[in-house]
């Protein structure tokens, strides 16, 4: 693929973008925008450019701002190339946010650019250059989403449609699978400090059954496959005790999730109707 890129913000998923369409073979024609943009620019080895510059040099813009700013960059770049007079039919427009829909790009649509999104399933606590194996969310009209896919297949990615209406509840599901798991980790490092030095050996002694977890579940074909535990097995007396011994700041969370592995427990057949009416019992009570 010849295609030639930018990037209008260089933060930790533009700059992975970056990162990986270059080592694909693509070629940045620089990146613009956003905090310390000349050091970030320095940092992945491409040109700090203007938005003139970016337009007239790539085939494909990738906006990577945060949600609030996409709408915002969509029009300041629209109104650089109406002032400039570039041609922009046939180039591309990506954001890459998981919630936005495609309208935050009708200023650049309205000039003749295919618009879509291209999102990441994935969470970027830093740039990061190999996306290989990764699930990649795509919407927007005919022509971009056939790229996103060949784009996304180049990375060794996997592409999958999310239409504009439905993509506020997909992001939910990725936060589901990064940030509440994070949340949830956080909940039991704070519980297990009570017998560590600090949080900081609580986080330390939960890391190898985190990663435990993750292997299980990379193992399965689905989550319910890699689900363990006391709820698993019907274990009442266990939940029970839990419960009881729970500060009460814990039970809400606990309760909610415990739920939750109740269903999966139930698809699984690993737990008799009995044992369900039992927990659902003792949720109930826990949170009067």
């Amino acid at each position: 693929m010849n295609l030639k890129f930018g990037v209008i913000g260089p933060g930790r998923v533009g700059a992975s973008l970056v990162k990986a369409f270059g080592a694909a073979g693509l070629t940045c024609t620089g990146v613009y925008g956003g905090a310390c943009a000349d050091v970030k620019a320095k940092a992945l080895g491409v040109e700090l450019v203007t938005q003139a510059a970016l337009v007239q040099g790539a085939d494909v813009i990738f906006i990577c701002v945060p949600d609030r700013a996409i709408a915002l960059a969509a029009q300041s770049l629209a109104d650089e190339i109406a002032k400039s007079g570039t041609d922009v039919c046939g180039k591309f427009v990506f954001h890459v946010s998981g919630s936005a829909q495609l309208d935050v790009l009708n200023p650049l649509a309205g000039l003749g650019m295919e618009t879509g999104s291209l999102h990441p399933l994935q969470s970027f606590a830093a740039p990061r250059e190999n996306l290989a194996g990764i699930g990649m969310a795509v919407d927007g009209t005919p022509k971009a989403q056939q790229l996103a896919r060949r784009l996304a297949q180049l990375l060794g990615a996997s592409a999958f449609n999310v239409p504009a209406a439905e993509r506020a509840a997909y992001h939910a599901a990725a936060c589901f699978c990064s940030n509440y798991v994070v949340s949830a980790v956080a909940l039991a490092q704070k519980l297990l400090s009570r017998w560590t030095s600090d949080e900081a050996e609580a986080f330390r002694h939960l890391l190898p059954l985190f990663t435990g977890t993750a292997q299980n579940l990379k193992n399965a074909h689905t989550a319910g496959e890699a689900l363990t535990g006391p709820i698993a097995r019907g274990d009442v007396v266990t939940v029970k005790a839990h419960l009881a011994s729970l500060p009460p700041e814990f039970l809400p969370a606990y309760i909610v999730l415990g739920r939750a592995a109740m269903q999966l427990a139930a698809q699984n057949h690993s737990i008799s109707q009995s044992a369900q009416a039992e927990l659902e019992c003792l949720f109930t009570e826990a949170l009067k």
